[in-house]
């Protein structure tokens, strides 16, 4: 049987504000506890990742965060955490529609994954999950990558459970700076083969300004927020992306953003264009 926690091993101060948002610590706090009660002696923690971490978190930012425990959930439990999430998610604030976070066991913690390149183990990888904006649970691997277990142990801040860095076994800069690598290339040669299901407002913005910040993090060998990402981009890459750059960073600061609204085509196709420089500048970086 796990032994449980003293108190003292916890963080749990709502008066504490994690973020510039009250409304949003009362929520995650709450989402903290709730989880703790239903899932018992099998909950280790609850830790902020994402923007929420690493700078430039706002309004039109997803709430990023992962729920350790000590071993799979099981089939009763998944009812239980789904359970919970409905009850948070029918809460009237915009924060409960942006959440997103997985369920990782501690050993699934320990040891290291990557979404790039595709394996015929891929369902292993795969973690129950829910993604921003939706009320039901499934399984992904969107979670299960070295730039989560790197934000954690390096930035995450604990609602509820111990110091990350004792669930998490350090990154070399060169392992992450692979995974990134990897993934620049694996999603951006994807959507470029696919950029019809990103082809809207939202995404025509967020493309640029995270292979922005991806390029950064290949170049840096750790893990940093958009505005990094792209003040970064403007003195590093090619000048002519500038205006684009610049363009989508304002898009992004506009709260009504979003995938149901329309692309601008001539946008877009520039977005698009900037992804496969992205991508040609993943392909000449060597990784030593």
């Amino acid at each position: 049987m796990t032994k449980s926690l003293s108190p003292s091993q916890f963080i749990m101060k709502t008066n504490n504000l994690k973020t510039q948002y009250p409304e949003l610590d009362s929520v995650m706090a709450k989402l903290a506890k709730n989880l703790q009660n239903v899932l018992g002696e099998n909950f280790v923690g609850l830790y902020l990742q994402g923007s929420l971490v690493l700078g430039d978190f706002d309004l039109t930012s997803d709430v990023d965060f992962i729920v350790v425990v000590n071993k799979e959930l099981t089939e009763e439990e998944v009812k239980k955490v789904q359970y919970v999430h409905t009850n948070t998610y029918n809460q009237d604030n915009r924060w409960v529609k942006r959440l997103e976070y997985s369920y990782f066991p501690k050993n699934i913690l320990r040891k290291t994954s990557s979404p790039f390149p595709i394996t015929n183990d891929q369902k292993n990888k795969e973690l129950w999950y829910f993604n921003n904006g939706h009320p039901t649970i499934e399984r992904s691997d969107h979670c299960n990558t070295l730039v989560t277990r790197w934000t954690v142990r390096e930035k995450g801040k604990a609602v509820i459970g111990p110091d990350p860095k004792s669930l998490i076994e350090p990154i070399s800069p060169n392992t992450l700076r692979r995974e990134i690598k990897d993934t620049l290339i694996g999603w951006g040669e994807y959507l470029l083969k696919n950029p019809k299901q990103y082809e809207n407002r939202f995404y025509q913005s967020y493309l640029v300004l995270n292979f922005c910040r991806i390029l950064h993090d290949l170049d840096k060998g750790e893990i940093s927020s958009k505005l990094v990402g792209i003040t970064w981009a403007k003195v590093n890459l090619d000048s002519k992306w500038i205006p684009l750059i610049d363009y989508c960073w304002e898009e992004r600061k506009d709260t009504s953003i979003s995938v149901k609204q329309p692309a601008k085509p001539e946008i877009y196709k520039q977005s698009l264009q900037f992804v496969k420089y992205a991508v040609e500048e993943g392909k000449r970086y060597i990784v030593n």
